[in-house]
């Protein structure tokens, strides 16, 4: 059975939380019906930071009392038991002993400077279960240290010297134990102080919990490890990357490998995100939290999985929470609201990859203030069958989860018309004023209709406006030369443009600020323009060609044997002249060079390259037109594996997740398809067949205006989209934030309505200007101009991480 059609059968028979109870206050805790009058848990939860009053007892007061010994509990946690007999074994008094330092000791100087930073502390107001000075404190409830980790399943990532080394993955690792804030606690958990020290006692039997003067309590509890990975300094700066796993214990399968739940798989992916991103110069974050089995513990969790194993039928996703309700009277003794404080400890602000699907972490994490920009599901071909069960089970009672079918992938998220329809959606939540970053003031788009109107008079006076393509990089004489010069039919000139612009597009995704190229006449070329140079010398000094005989072709043997180093020595970069994404760019042109051979009837049998498809639409064309809808096949099917896995291992290519957008039971109505350099792509090998051949493309309106930052930061500096938080201007994003989602479906819209006025203003009909000439014309051209005059370098509003497939 298919993915999403098992998800769907599921979604029928599990019996998802009832919603007065779920969330990221107290999760699943439901107890079992009619046996309590009253529920330990709260009715609801704020979707607003979770800030302590100042005049309320604090972090200060929970810390000073620690010092002085005002605290129900006992030093010792978990192991307090052990220490007792210890000290009686050894005749010392380890109470007293801990409150010593020796000079040995030694302060971890990443989380130090972290943690005495003053901006850091500012979110230390929201901490209610342990003390955030405890590394200082005597005696100490926080501790840090240096450590390699050696994980068989990591021994494939790429060693670099300093993340990974030859003795392992470094990392810093955090011990943090608890001391409880009781009257804070009580607030959060939506309990009376009162309510919560009775709980409290009636388990631990301590009658330190009924004194209110004591106000802070150390539980029988294990804590938490930070383990981070990149230096955790870095999280002071606003552009640094984030990726984030809050990970409960599961020893069974966490050391283990027991199969029955995913939870091994997890920490390995998040384990493998965290130092994929610190190895890009960000920070990883996986924090281990001692709450094995929901904090139901092993023998409940042991007694749970017999009846599951055992019932009739064998396990299944319907009675999974049925029978954790039955034997231990509640699904979940986690509460998740007291998650986030370790992250509030450690000043983070913002993460941009969250590695989990659990809706109550996430509403937990956001829950404390702390934006989530992406969340990133756990890709398929790290689950077993075994683990089946316990993912469809909590996917049907509301976890996250991407997961669609390839065949949906295709049929769905791949048609062009898709990019509007989800586009359009977005633009409707932002007229509600729905969307979590951008507003939108249409009163200012007559603004960027001037911009625009402005930069094509100038451009072009006689309002005649070609297609936005490719070709308009190149210089127009050498273009036209380098034509003449190639001794064959009009047909194989049309493949020999079809081969450039095809290589030349894919290596267009923007350069960085700091990159130049010098062409052989001396001129500095820089953005598209040095770009577009750089590919066509390539193109002629044979690159891409496995012929010497002829160079100026481009075939999937040559393509399969491009090395970082031999493009890197093409477009001239060093030190001083770095190329942003040039790994990037040298996977897309070897994954091209694969995917032509995987499609021969697009691009041929023999001899694969991307100009066969010249032939294919001669065969289809009627006369000397096509319908667009044959490029479109072979630009989105011939090409769809050239595109990069995104984390999830399900998604690919230039498609992306917005929570607002999400509809229970349609799997996929989250995702909105931008294919912004396939369609630039088109628009180029639609301008090539015209001035070669003479072949005509039909249904080009399907075509959107190209989502990037050009024509985004057009309506950005007009003041038609207005960040609602300015501050993120000054930070680096990655491409598939909700962020970035939001100002690109926004763009294409506005792009549609920026065309309608201009018609209008220039008295011109559709025909004479699509989008195509809009583009060109136009507002790319409008929106660099606007990024110079409004920034010295000339950059887009919003600074975006690009890794050389999508800008």
């Amino acid at each position: 059975m298919s993915s999403a059609k098992r998800l769907a059968a599921v979604v029928s028979q599990v019996q998802p939380p009832p919603t007065h109870e779920a969330g990221a206050c107290g999760s699943c805790n439901t107890p079992r019906h009619g046996r309590s009058r009253r529920r330990f848990l709260p009715h609801s939860c704020s979707a607003q930071p979770l800030v302590v009053p100042a005049s309320a007892y604090n972090w200060q007061g929970v810390h000073t009392d620690l010092e002085a010994g005002v605290y129900a509990g006992s030093y010792g946690w978990d192991n307090a038991a052990y220490w007792g007999i210890s000290e009686l074994k050894a005749g010392i008094d380890l109470k007293e002993w801990y409150k010593t330092r020796t000079e040995a000791e030694f302060h971890l100087p990443e989380f130090k400077d972290l943690i005495d930073d003053p901006e850091t502390r500012r979110d230390w107001g929201n901490i209610v279960t342990f003390d955030p000075l405890g590394m200082y404190a005597h005696p100490p409830t926080i501790a840090a240290c240096k450590a390699h980790l050696d994980i068989e399943e990591l021994h494939d990532i790429e060693k670099d010297g300093e993340i990974v080394t030859d003795t392992g993955i470094v990392t810093s690792k955090c011990a943090v134990y608890y001391a409880w804030n009781l009257p804070s606690l009580a607030a959060r958990l939506d309990l009376s102080e009162d309510e919560l020290r009775g709980a409290l006692y009636k388990y631990s039997h301590d009658d330190r919990l009924l004194d209110p003067n004591v106000k802070t309590y150390i539980p029988a509890v294990g804590g938490c490890t930070v383990y981070t990975f990149g230096d955790a300094r870095k999280l002071r700066d606003p552009r640094t990357e984030t990726v984030v796993r809050v990970h409960d214990e599961c020893i069974g399968s966490d050391v283990f490998g027991s199969d029955i739940c995913s939870c091994r798989p997890y920490l390995i992916f998040a384990l493998r995100q965290a130092v994929e991103c610190a190895q890009r110069g960000g920070v990883g974050v996986v924090v281990y939290f001692r709450k094995e089995g929901r904090s139901l513990g092993e023998v409940i969790k042991f007694r749970v999985y017999n009846a599951r194993i055992n019932q009739t039928g064998g396990d299944r996703a319907d009675t999974y929470f049925h029978h954790t309700e039955s034997i231990a009277g509640i699904r979940d003794a986690r509460f998740q609201t007291m998650m986030p404080d370790v992250l509030n400890w450690m000043g983070i602000r913002r993460i941009d990859w969250l590695c989990s699907m659990s809706n109550e972490k996430y509403e937990a994490i956001t829950g404390a203030g702390i934006k989530v920009m992406q969340r990133v599901d756990l890709p398929e071909d790290y689950i077993k069958a075994s683990m089946r069960v316990e993912l469809d089970a909590k996917i049907a009672s509301g976890y996250h989860s991407d997961t669609l079918d390839r065949d949906q992938v295709a049929s769905e998220l791949m048609q062009l018309a898709a990019v509007r329809h989800q586009c359009l959606r977005i633009y409707e939540l932002a007229k509600e004023d729905k969307l979590g970053f951008f507003e939108v003031d249409e009163s200012k788009m007559s603004a960027a209709v001037d911009a625009t109107e402005s930069s094509l008079r100038e451009r072009y006076p006689s309002l005649k406006v070609p297609l936005h393509s490719r070709l308009r990089h190149f210089d127009h004489n050498d273009l036209t030369k380098l034509m003449s010069s190639w001794k064959c039919d009009q047909t194989e000139k049309a493949r020999r443009l079809v081969d450039l612009v095809m290589i030349s597009v894919l290596l267009d995704a923007g350069a960085g600020q700091n990159w130049r190229y010098i062409s052989a006449d001396g001129s500095a070329l820089s953005a598209s323009e040095g770009l577009a140079r750089a590919s066509l010398d390539l193109f002629l000094d044979g690159t891409f060609s496995s012929d010497s005989a002829i160079k100026a072709r481009v075939n999937s043997l040559a393509l399969k044997q491009v090395t970082e180093e031999s493009l890197a020595r093409g477009f001239q970069v060093s030190r001083a002249n770095p190329l942003v994404g040039l790994a990037g760019r040298t996977r897309l042109l070897r994954s091209l060079g694969e995917a032509l051979e995987k499609s021969p009837q697009y691009f041929g049998e023999e001899l694969c390259r991307p100009g066969n498809l010249v032939d294919l639409l001669l065969s289809r064309a009627e006369g000397n037109k096509v319908g667009l809808e044959h490029l479109w096949q072979v630009c989105s099917d011939g090409l769809y594996s050239i595109w990069p896995l995104q984390p999830n291992g399900i998604l690919r290519g230039d498609v992306w997740a917005h929570s607002k957008l999400q509809v229970s039971g349609k799997p996929g109505s989250d995702l909105v398809p931008f294919h912004k350099l396939t369609q630039w792509l088109i628009y180029s090998i639609v301008d090539a067949l015209n001035v070669t051949v003479g072949l005509e493309v039909t249904g080009l309106d399907l075509l959107t205006g190209l989502p990037e930052y050009r024509n985004g930061g057009l309506f950005v500096d007009t003041g038609v989209l207005v960040l609602k938080d300015p501050s993120w201007q000054s930070q680096e994003v990655n491409v598939g934030t909700e962020l970035v989602v939001e100002w690109r479906a926004l763009t294409v819209i506005l792009l549609d309505k920026l065309k309608e006025d201009l018609k209008k203003r220039l008295h011109l009909a559709a025909q004479d200007l699509p989008m195509g000439a809009v583009l060109e014309g136009g507002s790319w051209h409008a929106g660099r101009q606007l990024a110079k005059s409004m920034r010295v370098d000339g950059s887009a509003p919003i600074r975006i991480r690009l890794d050389g497939t999508v800008f």
